[in-house]
């Protein structure tokens, strides 16, 4: 049962930090990304969303209070779980914006693959103004307080976690 940290990074200009709105375990944000199947290798075609937030009941003879997702692998049809581990994020600075911890995730049969950036972000300037930012479209840019402000060149990816 593998355990696997997102980890992102990106350019930010006149930005001092970036994270999660609620901050780094925050409970509403949807982390999405697609599943692969640990035995076959089947990937899916959609992403998958989970959140801490929501808790779904375990199946089988294992008890997991904190499972998040649970699902069949269509390509061998064997069952996977996978369960967010609060604690470990840390916020994009401008002073360390490569490759910071965002949420460790719990595998069990399924792992994580292709996290998608979505909405849900909050920005700090430089000036010390909070900004809402949706990085959907995987850059952001604005004049704030008559200042360019960006976030480009994000990237995410899910390593191995041995801690």
């Amino acid at each position: 049962m593998p355990k696997l940290m997102l980890v992102v990074s990106a350019e930010l200009k006149n930005i001092v930090i970036l994270q999660p709105q609620d901050g780094s375990d925050d409970e509403t944000i949807n982390y999405f990304f697609k599943l692969k199947c640990e035995y076959c290798g089947w990937i899916s075609h959609n992403n998958a969303c989970v959140s801490i937030s929501i808790k779904e009941k375990p199946t089988g003879n294992r008890r997991n209070d904190n499972l998040n997702l649970s699902r069949k692998c269509q390509g061998c049809e064997r069952h996977g779980e996978i369960s967010l581990i609060p604690g470990h994020g840390t916020p994009l600075s401008q002073n360390h914006c490569t490759e910071v911890d965002l949420m460790l995730f719990h595998c069990d049969g399924l792992l994580p693959v292709e996290y998608s950036f979505n909405g849900g972000w909050l920005a700090t300037t430089i000036s010390g103004r909070e900004i809402h930012v949706d990085l959907t479209m995987g850059e952001y840019t604005d004049v704030i307080d008559g200042v360019e402000v960006s976030i480009s060149k994000l990237k995410a990816k899910f390593v191995p976690y041995w801690g």
